[in-house]
């Protein structure tokens, strides 16, 4: 059974400032061995637009500008810096990357296994729950979350 989740009906251009936290961890599979790996991230001066169809998060944090737009059962993520990535996470959906980082371009592949978006009127979060397969037999199994809340 689906757990059913908040989801506030976008209306077409209304925008706030919003506080974005996110966090990213992985389990690194390599060679036999796993090791894990946790990053974070804040920004206090975010974008939270309600586009046709989602809501879309704005933000820059000490390592990367993203665009982050969600819908009910989808989320796609554009980050540019020194690791520049665009992705589409939907459930049981793979997609063939490719992973600019630090001035190498790495193909993976992604495989999403699943999505949840809850969105109230004060903020809301993203999950997501994948796994990357790089060209040289690295795995990856992440867990991923973005949270905001917005600003009075």
């Amino acid at each position: 059974m689906k757990a059913v989740s908040a989801w506030l009906e976008p209306q077409e251009g209304v925008s706030w400032g919003c506080h974005v936290t996110w966090r990213r961890r992985a389990r690194v599979r390599e060679g036999g061995r796993a090791r894990y790996q946790t990053t974070r991230g804040e920004a206090k001066d975010a974008r939270w637009l309600q586009t046709k169809g989602g809501h879309l998060l704005s933000f820059q944090d000490g390592e990367a500008m993203y665009a982050v737009r969600m819908e009910r059962d989808r989320v796609l993520m554009v980050r540019r810096g020194e690791v520049s990535l665009t992705q589409v996470f939907a459930a049981g959906k793979s997609q063939d990357l490719v992973l600019r980082a630090y001035g190498k371009e790495l193909p993976v592949r992604a495989e999403t296994r699943s999505v949840q978006v809850s969105v109230g009127e004060a903020g809301g979060r993203a999950h997501v729950i994948f796994d990357l397969i790089y060209a040289d037999d690295v795995e990856q199994s992440v867990d991923l979350v973005f949270q905001w809340v917005r600003r009075s």
